[in-house]
């Protein structure tokens, strides 16, 4: 099945954190307090096309003043529609292939502090029907500058089988990341981080359920409109630079949590994204989050939507070698918007709840069809258990 998205990552920059707005978007006054805490959630585009059932449950436990473990997993039952890479016939509607998945993924950190430095270990699973992935990741923080300044770096490994039924070998794709951050206390109430991370993978890098089409001369005179699987490099390299502020109003009671990002690699697809977050406090026990993220890319080098009329042959090609293309709509140029709401309510000292609602839109920015671009609502249901 193709991966039009992933509903489960954990992130690989980490800055400090203050009181005031920990309190403020966690209705909690102290990180270390043991928890568990679950959540429903249903990922649904429009049309009848993917839709994913995806149960979390996460913990966290304090094991000693020094060690702190914290766990995520999560089931996502998937199902639906999606396009396939072959291009509209009639110009408007795409064609689409329907597939039905199971997913489990887990992610294990153990927190080590020491001093001022805190170092954390990560091991991360994911499985599917026709997909395997283990990862592995080193992280270490230290505070300096009276604890105001963070200055962090780690580095991940992920190794990624993909075993689909047709193959008569399973690929394998390795990836690795380097990052290093610093963050900084400006006043008691305002915190910078500024990160940059670089991202080296290899091996498949294909989806090997996306098809490209082409008018092919099967004998001489006669051309029928063939089908094969596209070709992305075997090799990418990512440059991300990310930026965030968080500021706590305490006049008002609201907290700012803003983030830029800004993405580029060897395919020569860049992308910006601007992330708003707003955490209002509401009395003692109440919370409302309004958000809006707007997301920007150009289209990768070698994106395009039917192979017809120009010399390349997927008959003569070699996997991950020069020629590439692809038709994946996920390559292309487009802009997407996501906005919505949370609401997060205090029952009392040891239960919290919380819903959201989005909605995620795409618009193609290229002669590639509108129909192949989804939209869709995330409604998400959560609770939490304090110790």
């Amino acid at each position: 099945m193709s991966r039009p998205f992933s509903l489960f990552s954990s992130k690989s920059t980490r800055i400090l954190a203050f009181a005031g707005y920990l309190y403020l978007a966690g209705l909690r006054l102290s990180v270390a307090e043991d928890h568990i805490s679950v959540k429903w959630q249903d990922y649904s585009e429009d049309d009848d096309r993917i839709r994913v059932i995806s149960r979390y449950v996460g913990f966290e436990k304090q094991i000693n003043n020094q060690l702190n473990l914290k766990g995520h997993g999560v089931h996502d039952a998937i199902s639906g529609a999606t396009p396939t890479g072959v291009p509209a016939d009639d110009g408007v509607n795409v064609p689409l292939s329907n597939l039905v998945d199971v997913r489990e993924a887990g992610v294990f950190d153990l927190d080590w502090t020491h001093g001022i430095h805190t170092s954390t270990f990560q091991f991360s699973y994911s499985s599917e029907s026709d997909f395997l992935s283990r990862g592995y990741a080193y992280s270490q923080t230290t505070e300096v500058n009276k604890r105001n300044t963070g200055i962090s770096y780690g580095i991940s490994y992920v190794d990624d089988t993909i075993r689909p039924a047709f193959f008569d070998n399973q690929e394998a794709k390795d990836s690795y990341d380097y990052f290093v951050g610093i963050s900084q206390v400006v006043d008691p109430n305002t915190i910078v981080a500024l990160n940059f991370t670089y991202g080296d993978f290899s091996g498949y890098l294909s989806d090997p359920y996306k098809i490209i089409r082409r008018e092919t001369e099967v004998v001489p005179g006669i051309s029928l409109p063939l089908t094969f699987g596209e070709n992305r490099p075997s090799e990418r390299a990512r440059r991300i630079w990310f930026f965030n502020v968080k500021r706590f109003f305490d006049n008002i009671g609201g907290s700012l949590d803003f983030d830029y990002r800004y993405f580029s690699d060897n395919w020569s697809v860049e992308s910006n994204t601007f992330d708003l977050e707003w955490y209002q406090k509401i009395g003692e026990n109440l919370i409302i989050r309004p958000k809006y993220r707007y997301y920007s890319q150009n289209a990768a080098s070698f994106y395009i939507l039917d192979l017809t009329g120009t010399p390349i042959d997927p008959r003569d090609s070699i996997a991950g070698v020069a020629p590439n293309y692809s038709s994946d709509y996920r390559l292309a140029k487009f802009d997407s918007h996501t906005y919505g709401v949370k609401v997060i309510y205090k029952i009392n000292e040891r239960y919290t709840i919380d819903a959201a609602w989005e909605r995620y839109e795409m618009e193609g920015k290229d002669e590639t069809p509108q129909s192949a671009f989804p939209d869709a609502d995330v409604l998400t249901l959560g609770a939490s258990i304090w110790f």
